[in-house]
Formats: C-alpha cells, sequence, structure tokens
C-alpha cells in the first residue's frame, strides 16, 4: 500500500509537561504527527513530520515544556509506503510485519514528560 496509515494513542494519567517527541519507524515510514487530544474535546497539533526519513531520528524539543491536563491523549497519526514507487522499500512484495530488524517495521511514538 502506497500509504497505509497508523495511528497509536498514548494515555497522560496525571498533569504533565511534555518535553519532547520523536517519531520512529523503518524504511517504508512515510509520515507522522503528533496532536494532544485534551479532556475537553479540543486538539493541539504538537508536531508534523510530512517527509519521514529512517536516517532521521531526531528527538524533537519543545522550545517550551507543554503543560498537558491529566486524561490527555497524545495521538501519533501517519503513514507507511509499501510500494514499488518508495525508493527505500526492502523489497514491496513482501508482507510486511512488525519488528525490531530494519527491514521489518514499526510504528511508535516515543515523548518524554514530566508529572507535574
Amino acid at each position: 500500500a502506497k500509504d497505509h496509515e497508523m495511528e497509536l494513542v498514548t494515555n497522560v494519567p496525571n498533569e504533565a509537561e511534555i518535553h519532547s517527541l520523536m517519531p520512529h519507524m523503518h524504511f517504508r515510514g512515510k509520515r507522522m504527527a503528533f496532536t494532544a487530544r485534551y479532556p475537553d474535546g479540543s486538539e493541539e497539533l504538537l508536531l508534523s513530520v510530512p517527509a519521514y526519513s529512517f536516517n532521521w531520528q531526531l528527538a524533537h524539543e519543545l522550545a517550551e515544556p507543554l503543560r498537558v491536563p491529566a486524561g490527555t491523549q497524545i495521538v501519533a497519526h501517519g503513514a507507511f509506503d509499501n510500494s514499488a514507487q518508495n525508493p527505500y522499500n526492502p523489497d514491496p512484495a513482501q508482507e510486511v510485519t512488525w519488528g525490531e530488524q530494519s527491514w521489518e517495521e514499526m510504528f511508535m511514538g516515543f515523548y518524554t514528560w514530566q508529572e507535574v
């Protein structure tokens, strides 16, 4: 699939300050964005990586810590490209499974936060 969408939701159980966000996928990773979904239903885009690269795995430090209330959800939404048009795809014909090896795939959002 050229644009196989994924979503990962992380619950923040107590009031916290978010300090950094880091997308992690392997060679088929295409894009990822992080949104804070607040308990009142409002949402705030925290980070958008529209052209993900496996070779560019950096933690993105926020300029200022973001204080979020208890019950906030951090939503990572993104996509994979397993098509032959993806020049980084190791094997477009291969069924892709979860795994730690680079030719397998992961969809993870890493965060640093501190409860306040």
